[in-house]
């Protein structure tokens, strides 16, 4: 049988809960939940960042820099509540970068186009249902990330080489592609300098584990 492409446990959890960190954030967390990742969540993976890999430790340190103390007058965690608003959900003129995989196609991007049909296979497949509102296209970027964290966590629990093979192909050649675009559309609406530190985030993680 063939070996784990990655087989240190710390870098297995640290990969993880990089992946959680990011589906967190593109789910829309509220002001509470944007406290726990500034007080426990950002500094703790910051001390489990392998040191083989500066580039992820930098990911989060801009993220950290990004993000503005909670404790600053005018409410700034509610701020990121509504600039998430505006880049993901509504914004006059249209929404600014839609987190959906359809919205990023090469061809004709629509919502609930093939990359949607496809993802809601992928997890019925799975036996996994969709984490968010219930009317939320199954190619949100926070669900693709939850799939590719099930198949990785699984993959390493079972110690199965072929599972992790088989999150990896997803993070590369299904993932990586279009998250770089999202990425992209996210610049042009000049985003909260913290959103665009999380994109920057996602796409790190997913490179480390394609």
């Amino acid at each position: 049988m063939s070996e784990l492409t990655i087989a240190d446990t710390r870098q297995q959890v640290f990969l993880l809960n990089l992946i959680e960190l990011a589906a967190t954030i593109f789910r829309g967390p509220d002001s509470s939940a944007w406290s726990g990742i500034i007080a426990t969540g950002l500094p703790q993976l910051l001390q489990q960042a392998p040191q083989d890999a500066p580039h992820l430790s930098e990911a989060l340190e801009k993220l950290q820099s990004a993000l503005p103390n909670p404790h600053e007058s005018g409410d700034p965690l509610t701020l990121l509540e509504t600039e998430y608003v505006r880049l993901f959900i509504a914004s006059r003129g249209g929404v600014i970068a839609p987190p959906y995989e359809s919205c990023h196609m090469a061809e004709a991007p629509r919502i609930m186009g093939d990359a949607a049909l496809s993802m809601r296979s992928r997890l019925g497949k799975c036996g996994l249902e969709i984490a968010l509102d219930s009317n939320e296209p199954p190619d949100h970027l926070a669900i693709e990330l939850e799939y590719l964290y099930h198949l990785l966590a699984t993959a390493w629990t079972d110690n199965n080489p072929a599972q992790e093979t088989k999150a990896r192909a997803f993070a590369r050649l299904e993932m990586l592609p279009w998250v770089r675009r999202f990425r992209q559309a996210l610049v042009k609406g000049e985003p909260h300098s913290a959103y665009l530190a999380s994109a920057d985030l996602a796409v790190a993680a997913l490179e480390a584990v394609a």
